[in-house]
């Protein structure tokens, strides 16, 4: 493909994907989860707070849980463009751009068609997974655009033998070693094993070129690993611990099935047709069984650790070049009529949610809704079946899933938040407070005599769940502090997910007496504040 045609596609691409995902990330309301509320947008104020740069730090303690990379380019953008919902997702928007270009550029290099680079990139800007991740501040989508990256800038090197590219593929993998670890091996390591499997890589070939391997082995491991070697020189008790917590929280070689549903969630409303094609395809040599190799190295990993639907960010690459190289070979409509329906559904549950409850904002999926089934149900020209999905999926993420109100906080609480310190005790609620008041404010997981002795002191509000209150009076109970409540209000809060926002405890009967009174009290979470008084 013609040099000036690919760099065209790549800018016009990441132009697009900057247009798709951009729109609503100032939505405070929008789709988060405890990850991005407490430790992504947090961290970087809490830095610039304290002036940390080398180590991240998050209440009061070192952030070494996670490498620092993602947390040094929040802080860049808060002291760039000022400490906001925005300028933290901005990142998050830029890597997902990266990603898009870099799976366009890759299957433009296995099909030698400039037609594949931009099916493959839409596909992917097009599934709910990229829709959702790419607008937040958190770990998967940048450690895959820098994985992904990497891989494209290897095959320029296998293609070219510059040494620059090698060079660059060192660079990418470092900054993804830098930002989660070793999990940045994952979609390269998977495409390296997939280009050996088919023979289009050999081990002979890659000894031709030791020296130069093994130079930028050294340059890689010259970047990725001395701030390891610091934090562990600084903090050793805490290095042992974080070492060991990881390793019992993923819970290694224990099946997990359930992550087959994690990829259906990312993947519509391609899944279906991937699913679908895979199997017709199974015996095509070439570069679709190339890509089909790679998802599977990317994938079956994550059937044996503890996962999260958001880790499976990686396999949507192959995913998307697959597709990419076999879809014009698909006349079947069924695959397209399920997988379009099924985001159908997912998108008419949020939006009639907001229906039945008068929350407005379902008028926006009208539109989108119908565009989709007139493009994925009879036969429609390509570029209609790619825009579809990415439009239904803008439209839900950036019009109807805020008008729900997860996370809301009063603009007095916020006001709170600005003026003065606050503390939140093991929720943490208000999830979104940090953000909107530009302060990272104290978590407490627990609280001892020397905590409850500086609020009180200081006088500072605590924010706590209502279903805290118990744990929270037995504190106060133990070293002889008590506390009496300023305010409290109600609002649906975050637990863990974005989507489980019903309050901690809902039964079968909230949900039913919700529904049927139109009221979302039932499923209501009450935020209270307290003020510590000394004995």
């Amino acid at each position: 493909m013609h040099a000036y045609a690919a760099t065209r596609q790549t800018l016009l691409l990441f132009l697009l994907a900057l247009a798709v995902l951009f729109p609503g990330i100032w939505e405070a309301t929008g789709l988060t989860g405890k990850d991005e509320f407490f430790l992504g947008l947090r961290t970087p104020m809490e830095m610039i707070e304290g002036n940390h740069w080398l180590v991240p730090f998050i209440d009061g303690a070192p952030r070494i849980r996670k490498p620092p990379m993602l947390y040094w380019l929040g802080r860049t953008s808060y002291e760039i463009f000022g400490i906001s919902i925005v300028s933290a997702r901005l990142v998050s928007v830029l890597f997902a751009a990266l990603l898009i270009v870099s799976t366009a550029a890759i299957a433009r290099r296995f099909s030698g068609r400039s037609e594949a680079g931009w099916i493959a990139g839409c596909i992917l800007l097009g599934c709910l997974g990229m829709a959702s991740e790419g607008r937040r501040f958190m770990l998967d989508v940048p450690v895959a655009a820098l994985s992904t990256a990497a891989f494209w800038s290897f095959l320029a090197w296998q293609e070219s033998r510059r040494p620059i590219w090698l060079t660059a593929t060192s660079l990418l993998l470092a900054a993804g070693f830098m930002t989660k670890g070793p999990i940045v091996a994952l979609v390269f390591g998977g495409g390296i094993m997939a280009l050996l499997i088919s023979q289009r890589l050999s081990i002979d070939e890659l000894r031709r070129y030791w020296r130069l391997l093994g130079g930028n082995g050294l340059l890689w491991a010259a970047l990725s690993l001395p701030w390891f070697f610091i934090v562990r020189t600084l903090y050793p008790e805490a290095a042992n611990l974080v070492l060991a917590d990881e390793l019992e929280s993923r819970q290694f070689f224990n099946l997990s099935p359930g992550i087959v549903l994690g990829l259906l969630n990312i993947a519509l409303p391609w899944v279906i047709v991937f699913v679908f094609a895979a199997w017709k395809m199974r015996h095509q040599n070439g570069s679709p069984r190339i890509a089909l190799i790679w998802f599977a190295a990317t994938f079956l990993p994550f059937l044996l650790i503890k996962s999260f639907d958001r880790y499976l960010i990686g396999s949507l690459v192959p995913l998307a070049i697959f597709l990419a190289l076999v879809l014009p070979q698909i006349s079947e409509r069924w695959p397209f009529r399920i997988g379009g329906m099924l985001a159908l559904l997912f998108g008419a549950t949020l939006a009639g949610f907001c229906f039945w409850f008068g929350l407005g904002a379902w008028y926006w999926l009208i539109l989108p809704s119908a565009y989709l089934l007139w493009a994925w149900w009879p036969q429609r020209s390509l570029g209609h079946r790619l825009a579809a999905p990415a439009i239904f999926w803008m439209a839900l993420l950036w019009g109807v899933f805020p008008a729900i109100g997860v996370n809301a906080v009063p603009a007095a609480v916020v006001e709170l938040g600005k003026s003065r310190a606050v503390a939140m005790f093991d929720g943490p609620q208000p999830a979104l407070l940090p953000i909107l008041s530009q302060q990272a404010h104290r978590h407490y997981r627990q609280l001892d005599n020397f905590d409850l002795a500086e609020l009180s002191s200081l006088k500072t509000p605590v924010f706590l769940e209502e279903k805290d209150i118990s744990r929270f009076k037995q504190a106060l109970t133990a070293t002889g502090y008590s506390a009496h409540e300023l305010g409290s209000y109600q609002t649906l809060a975050s637990h863990g997910s974005g989507l489980r926002f019903a309050r901690v405890g809902t039964t079968s009967e909230d949900w039913k007496h919700a529904f049927t009174s139109r009221s979302l009290d039932p499923l209501m979470t009450r935020i209270i504040w307290f003020e510590i008084s000394q004995p």
